[in-house]
């Protein structure tokens, strides 16, 4: 468990966090600058802070992984990237089984109401959060935990205008307060129990990868343009704040 001070800090950042997606449909600045821009922005932001941020705390935690977990540390120390790649191939298998279409569900049921799926996809990104909730507490650097949380509400608008177009009526009406408490209660399991640093490397890469997934599906997608102008601008200044801090 961290200290009260750092304790008091998480909690505030995990506060903010969950008033994100109560809050962003009310944002109006969403609806007034094109969407293209400030969601390549975001990803921007995102992306720069997988590989700068992110990264460097996944190498320097599996290179200290002790030698009494075997096999599973050497193999880590290896390829210690390769939590970042579960959890990227977990969240895009729960994009596909969205995506699919299921025979004859689609012709009865509105988009927003596909049943089993439209669960599970939303509880995937639950699970997301509950870890995001859950990392901040582990946390003992004012200064980390500040560049995280931004970081991560840049994020979640992505995540929230993505979850919106999706499920539409099921994410407004259960998925944006499911999200909203699954960050809350991540926080809660985090603060009351003694973390593993293995467990927090691992789970720091699997939201890394979830975070390279979701970036790479709206700067590539089909569907909407977006702006590789806004992306590098984005880029550039999360480069040079991390070089000023």
């Amino acid at each position: 468990m961290n200290d009260i001070p750092f304790l008091g800090l998480s909690l505030a950042s995990v506060v903010f966090l969950s008033l994100v997606h109560v809050l962003a449909d009310m944002m109006r600045w969403r609806r007034q600058l094109p969407q293209k821009y400030w969601l390549s922005f975001a990803d921007g932001i995102s992306i720069s802070y997988v590989f700068l941020g992110l990264l460097p705390k996944i190498v320097k935690g599996t290179a200290a992984l002790p030698e009494s977990l075997g096999r599973t540390a050497s193999v880590l120390k290896e390829s210690p990237f390769l939590p970042l790649l579960f959890g990227l191939v977990v969240f895009y298998a729960m994009e596909r089984m969205v995506e699919k279409p299921v025979d004859g569900l689609e012709s009865q049921s509105e988009p927003d109401t596909l049943g089993l799926r439209v669960w599970i996809h939303l509880g995937s990104y639950a699970f997301y959060k509950a870890i995001i909730g859950y990392l901040i507490v582990q946390m003992d650097n004012p200064m980390s935990i500040v560049v995280f949380v931004l970081t991560m509400a840049v994020h979640f608008l992505v995540v929230d205008y993505r979850m919106m177009e999706i499920h539409k009526g099921a994410y407004q009406r259960i998925g944006r307060w499911a999200l909203t408490a699954a960050i809350l209660a991540g926080w809660i399991v985090g603060a009351t129990t003694v973390v593993s640093p293995v467990l927090v490397t691992l789970l720091l890469g699997f939201v890394a990868g979830g975070i390279v997934l979701v970036v790479l599906e709206e700067e590539f997608s089909r569907e909407h343009p977006s702006s590789f102008k806004a992306f590098v601008a984005a880029v550039v200044l999360f480069m040079a704040a991390q070089i000023l801090i």
